[in-house]
């Protein structure tokens, strides 16, 4: 499997299996990457990120030759990859449950440009979170596309044209911006 240089984007497959390595190490070896920069662009934390890529990793290898059978291993491996995720997530909400009860019994001591930065990542995450509600794939293609993909490598992923992933990109984009812009029209619909 050769990787494009730099400026050179990979053509689709017609086969997706005609380039993908039958031992697990060699297919995982070369796709995390990939993984740990979605995860991490996802979850904000490399050592999060870490976690859940390790996760779906050991995932991944007990399903390995259902993955060798799924019409699309790679997509198959991304889909475990976005569970471990997404486990990692949920599991960070339980946590701040917890924390948020915590604090409202002590009032802690912040800063004003602290709770500013935080307000602002709030913002996007409820708005990531509104736009994956509303379009799922369009919220998937717009954090592959932050994590460094290109179009071809999100439409393998994601089972799609890789002009379909440029176009979900811009539509999840505009979507964004407009929630960001008009944050309280959204919230009541």
């Amino acid at each position: 499997m050769s990787t494009p240089g730099p400026g050179e984007e990979r053509a689709l497959r017609a086969d997706p299996l005609a380039d993908l390595p039958a031992d697990f190490e060699a297919f995982f070896t070369h796709e995390n990457p990939g993984y740990l920069r979605y995860a991490q662009q996802r979850l904000r934390h490399r050592e999060d990120a870490q976690d859940a890529v390790q996760n779906a990793g050991a995932a991944l290898y007990k399903n390995w030759r259902r993955a060798l059978g799924s019409a699309d291993p790679q997509a198959y491996a991304f889909k475990i990859v976005k569970d471990a995720v997404v486990d990692v997530l949920r599991e960070r909400r339980r946590t701040e449950r917890k924390r948020q009860r915590v604090i409202a019994q002590r009032r802690p001591d912040t800063s004003q440009d602290e709770l500013n930065e935080l307000a602002e990542l709030d913002a996007l995450d409820w708005a990531m979170d509104e736009l994956a509600r509303a379009a799922p794939v369009q919220a998937d293609v717009v954090r592959l596309r932050q994590a460094g993909l290109s179009y071809p490598d999100i439409g393998r992923a994601l089972g799609l044209a890789h002009t379909t992933a440029r176009t979900y990109y811009s539509l999840g984009r505009r979507h964004l911006e407009y929630l960001l812009e008009h944050p309280e029209g959204e919230a009541g619909a």
